[in-house]
């Protein structure tokens, strides 16, 4: 292939020509990224976003201004797709508003390490060997950030294809990295279309061109291919043997506000639409609140009497219930408590969780599940226990310093035997962690979560078309609630079910599939993300070498 870089070094003017150009691809890259994902329903253009940051980088020698470029594309990137982070046009919360432009600024560095280690491939192995790399770099490293209290799986690049239901079917065996891996695939052949352009001549433009343009066709119509088959055989309403009925309370409770009120009038207010939903709609066995519906502890001793008696509305109502809820955990030895544990007035140590409760008819236990996957800084400091003197950091409405949840946690209803999990809010866009409760045996999937923090902005949207993936990698239906919208039933091949508004209220109800099966991906998990990893790895562990040997053999 031929080298993009100059023979002769330019002039300063044409040197700041050829910046100036470099700097508007990578702006470029940026917008098709950040426009590739929901509510922007043109995915495609992640297919080829990439395309103008690797031209920007082509014979770009220095480490240094690679960076430069490539933190230009992912902070354009960012500010499109995360602005609503900052809640910068509802309620205007200090707190907010700083860690999202945080978030904005500063996490685009986070991609230094696929950027940075693609840099290192192609200057010491050479531009097809980093071709090769691209792809197992980039998505290596969205498993990568998936994996520690520091991850931040939301701008994993397969889920700009949200809205593609034909193309996203093969997930059930990949997981979304497979729909990652694809998009970098697609952008890397484009880029070589593009060179094949640039550096052909006569009939080997033309040979060349057609070549690679005659790949790039073939790969992206693959998966829909794929997707043609195995809806085809599918229903329009997708039906199973085993079937249960549920509903869903949309209260739309204002989040900051639902703090100051007392943990009686939420349960009142919930009890009552309730009711007004069995009224309405008759059969149904299980019914989800929102998270944090319930804003209070409700399984602490001292609010005995508010669990009894919602203990006596599910008893009369004949329904269970599944409520978000703030939990606690008392330590009676202080000295077995965490580090991060907080301190009551009266010098007793306990550790609050973001919970959700389940609550059946004529039965007095109550199981309960901690979320585990908290949004960093926001929900909690990062390895809290470690650097307990951060605890000063915690957001002060309510959702701030929660303790990791103890385990996974797959409720049982009583009377039908149905097996579920209840996921909640941000937990949603770890794929791993999803499926770890199917393997445990869940038929069916619950995700409660607020998404009404930041107004009519793309964070409500995108949460909600991010569920769509969980549905088709484990072929489970999911049960969507939130507090404020957008609350829906997504069936196991991703197509959503009376999807509300945002900032309505509203009760829904609806005969779902159950199943038992797994797939390939819910079986193996994200072996795929492994492999890209494994192989990121070994690039780069080629590309020092590489440059370790030249050295050592006197080369200029």
């Amino acid at each position: 292939m031929k080298n993009q870089s100059a023979d002769m070094t330019p002039g300063p003017a044409a040197a700041r020509t050829q910046s100036r150009f470099r700097y508007g691809l990578s702006i470029l890259s940026g917008v098709m990224l950040g426009f590739s994902f929901p509510p922007s329903t043109f995915g495609i253009l992640a297919c080829f976003g990439l395309v103008p940051l690797l031209i920007a980088l082509s014979g770009v020698e220095r480490l240094r201004t690679a960076l430069k470029f490539s933190y230009v594309a992912m902070a354009v990137f960012h500010v499109i797709t995360l602005n609503w982070t900052g809640g910068y046009v509802h309620a205007h919360d200090p707190y907010m508003m700083i860690a999202g432009a945080i978030t904005m600024l500063l996490h685009p560095a986070f991609y230094f390490l696929p950027m940075g280690a693609y840099h290192a491939v192609r200057k010491n192995l050479g531009n097809r060997p980093a071709l090769i790399a691209f792809p197992f770099l980039w998505v290596g490293y969205e498993y990568s950030h998936s994996l520690s209290e520091w991850s931040f799986p939301w701008l994993t690049i397969g889920n700009s294809q949200s809205y593609d239901l034909l193309r996203m079917q093969f997930i059930s065996v990949t997981g979304i990295y497979g729909l990652s891996v694809w998009v970098l695939v697609l952008n890397v052949i484009a880029y070589l279309l593009y060179l094949s352009l640039v550096d052909g001549r006569g009939k080997s433009l033309l040979r060349g061109s057609l070549g690679w343009l005659a790949i790039l066709l073939a790969v992206y119509i693959a998966p829909a291919v794929q997707g043609m088959f195995v809806l085809s055989g599918v229903p329009a309403e997708p039906t199973a043997e085993k079937r249960l009925t549920v509903g869903i309370i949309q209260a739309n409770v204002d989040p900051w506000e639902k703090w100051r009120s007392s943990g009686a009038e939420a349960t009142a207010l919930y009890v009552r639409l309730t009711d007004s939903l069995l009224a309405e709609h008759k059969g149904a066995q299980i019914v989800f609140w929102p998270e944090t519906a319930l804003p209070v502890y409700l399984l602490a001793p001292g609010n005995a009497l508010l669990l009894h008696g919602l203990k006596r509305a599910v008893d009369s109502l004949g329904v269970a219930i599944v409520t978000g809820m703030e939990h606690a955990i008392v330590y009676g030895d202080s000295t077995k408590a965490p580090a991060g544990a907080r301190r009551t007035r009266f010098g007793e140590r306990y550790d609050s969780f973001n919970a959700a409760a389940f609550i059946q008819p004529r039965l007095s236990d109550v199981a309960w599940y901690g979320k585990m996957k908290m949004v960093p800084l926001a929900e909690r400091i990062p390895y809290a226990d470690a650097f307990a003197y951060l605890d000063f950091m915690r957001w002060g409405v309510g959702i701030g310093g929660w303790q990791i949840g103890p385990d996974t946690v797959v409720f049982t209803e009583r009377e039908s035997g149905v097996r579920f999990s209840t996921i909640i809010c941000y937990e949603s866009v770890y794929p791993g962690f999803v499926a770890s409760f199917v393997r445990k045996g869940a038929e069916f999937i619950a995700l409660i979560t607020i998404d009404s923090w930041w107004g009519r902005m793309s964070g409500a949207f995108q949460h909600q078309q991010f569920a769509v993936f969980r549905a088709v990698e484990n072929r489970r239906w999911i049960v969507r609630c939130a507090v404020g919208g957008i609350s829906c039933f997504i069936d196991p091949y991703g197509r959503a079910y009376d999807r509300t508004e945002l900032f309505t209220r509203a009760t829904l109800n609806r005969t779902i599939g159950l199943s038992d099966t797994m797939t390939f991906y819910t079986a193996h998990g994200d072996w795929l993300g492994e492999i890209m990893l494994l192989v990121a790895g070994l690039f780069g562990a080629a590309a020092v070498g590489q440059k370790f040997l030249h050295r050592r053999g006197g080369a200029p």
